[in-house]
């Protein structure tokens, strides 16, 4: 036996019969996690001007090795790397060094963690298999007409 679904509503009929479209103020209901829920990381903590210049330094030189451009930035409260390609300077990474696992690591803009700073040709091939995608992406002559 086969239960009938009713269609879901458009945005707008949905905001019409909201709280706050009739004059109401909308509140936000509490959500129950059970007990087993894991808990959520600790936010990383993030090296210190000297130690993140060091292992950014280092990663600079094997990138700059491959090809890439990079640009060691000092402003906010982190130390950046920033790696992109000569051809497409709009197009890059930001890679910092934060503290994980008991090992200072390489973390991109995204977050995602790439290797422990002591290898360091490992996390220069893994910015290069993630960048070379979007560099290549640029340069595609079918680009626009696939749209």
């Amino acid at each position: 036996m086969a239960q009938e679904q009713s269609p879901q509503p458009s945005p707008e009929e949905a905001a019409k019969g909201s709280a706050a479209s009739q004059g109401g103020a909308e509140v936000a209901r509490s959500v129950w996690l059970p007990p087993y829920a894991p808990a959520a990381l600790p936010l990383p903590t993030y090296s210190g001007p000297w130690r993140a210049r060091w292992h950014l330094t280092r990663l600079s030189l094997v990138m700059r090795q491959n090809g890439w451009k990079t640009e060691l930035r000092f402003a906010g409260p982190r130390r950046l790397l920033r790696i992109y390609s000569k051809c497409t300077p709009t197009i890059g990474e930001s890679v910092s060094v934060a503290w994980g696992n008991g090992a200072w690591w390489y973390q991109s803009s995204t977050g995602l963690w790439l290797t422990p700073c002591r290898e360091v040709e490992l996390a220069a091939d893994k910015l290069a298999i993630l960048l070379t995608p979007w560099v290549a992406a640029a340069f595609d002559r079918l680009r626009d007409e696939n749209l």
